[in-house]
């Protein structure tokens, strides 16, 4: 006990000597860089107003970089801007600017390596390559922070927020735009992605691989050329976002590639080309989701197998569902489609017959896209009505057998 309250002393006697440093471009310290030779572990750098050209500014110690005003720090296009390499780092309130851009390695505006506990809190990211880029990394907090990014193509462009190999890490309230990928991770776990919003990106708005047990929750995806891939992963819980005109060929709200029991629940899956692309997708729950107005609500190739889909809307969309299989094992029990021309007799709010969501004009458009020309012609209407009396191509299996009358109210 007594060696416990010594380390305890030690510690906040550390804490209680930390000294405050001040950097002012016509002060005694002028350069961040000169500020943070100068600083002890636990120190806090206040900078005043200014623009500071210092190429890249490295951090090896428990500092705290706080913006005291209209904070500048540009990289000259050297390399990183800002590099951490160090634990309980905090960045906040500056204007980072002008990374490295290069084919061979990842410049970033703010770049982590090997740290844990950092804090990068309220920044402006302007043409950088990689916004941030964190690497070998565990329980940082990146919050309320914007990042304009310079892509114009996927080999210089980079990623708003990159993690490989990192976990615990909670990014919440972020504005990402014009990147290569708004938020990319891979090999990262124990994330908590919230409140963020993620546009106009070249590839996709969010795009993760190899990465499980993770948290997406009340972000906005929109106009990006694909809203987001989830890619061999598991246990992903995806609540509550918005994917929104993510639309041009091949441009999806989610991509799904082989992901397994996983959770998507309250999302809204508006004006896209495809709401939900599932390939090989296993044991998911798909539940009290919105697909408004998409060209495609969800098409899932014939690999994928025990899902659910339950208490979800199918509304205003050019095709509720679409597959290149005939068999199928997923349950669609329980969902409302704007296209049921079923009765209630009894008045239970449920169709008395089942409903099959597969349209034989829908199934051949998958397979020969340039058939949209025939779309609404008077031949597919009469196709569709032979179809639904005698089925050949649709999957019998498939069918919503307790369709709902009622839009639910989410």
């Amino acid at each position: 006990m007594l060696y416990l309250l010594f380390f305890i002393g030690i510690f906040s006697i550390s804490e209680t000597f930390a000294s405050t440093l001040i950097v002012d471009p016509k002060g005694k310290i002028s350069t961040i860089t000169e500020a943070i030779q100068l600083a002890k572990d636990s120190d806090t750098i206040e900078i005043s107003p200014g623009t500071y050209s210092e190429g890249m500014i490295t951090i090896t110690k428990k500092l705290r970089l706080i913006a005291k005003g209209n904070v500048i720090v540009d990289g000259q296009t050297k390399e990183h801007v800002i590099s951490i390499n160090a634990d309980n780092v905090r960045i906040e309130g500056m204007q980072i600017m002008n990374s490295g851009v290069s084919s061979m390695r990842e410049f970033a505006g703010i770049h982590v390596k090997g740290s844990k506990n950092c804090e990068l809190v309220g920044n402006k990211l302007i043409n950088n390559a990689y916004g941030f880029y964190l690497e070998k990394s565990e329980n940082c907090l990146i919050e309320n922070n914007e990042s304009i990014g310079n892509a114009k193509d996927e080999i210089y462009g980079g990623n708003g927020i990159h993690l490989w190999s990192a976990s615990g890490h909670t990014i919440k309230g972020n504005t990402l735009n014009k990147h290569r990928d708004g938020l990319y991770f891979e090999f990262s776990s124990n994330l908590k992605i919230e409140n963020n919003s993620s546009s106009d990106s070249i590839r996709y708005g969010m795009h993760f691989m190899f990465s499980h047990e993770n948290v997406f929750r009340k972000n906005k995806f929109f106009r990006n050329s694909s809203g987001v891939a989830i890619m061999y992963s598991r246990d992903t819980i995806v609540e509550e976002n918005t994917f929104e005109q993510n639309w041009g060929s091949g441009s999806h709200g989610i991509l799904l590639k082989e992901i397994s029991t996983s959770r998507f629940y309250k999302n809204i899956f508006k004006e896209n080309a495809q709401g939900i692309y599932a390939d090989n997708a296993n044991r998911n729950i798909f539940s009290e989701n919105q697909f408004l107005r998409n060209g495609w609500a969800i098409n899932i190739l014939g690999n994928c197998e025990e899902n659910k889909f339950e208490r979800n809307n199918f509304i205003e969309n050019v095709f509720d569902l679409g597959t290149n299989s005939r068999d199928n094992s997923n349950d669609y029990t329980g969902n409302y489609w704007d296209k049921y021309r079923g009765f209630d007799m009894d008045k239970d709010g449920v169709g008395d017959k089942p409903h099959t969501p597969v349209q034989f004009f829908g199934y051949w458009v998958n397979v020969y896209p340039v058939l949209t020309l025939l779309f609404e012609s008077p031949i597919v209407e009469m196709l569709e009505i032979a179809e639904k009396a005698f089925p050949v191509i649709s999957p019998v299996s498939l069918l919503d057998s307790k369709p709902s009358l009622r839009v639910f109210q989410l």
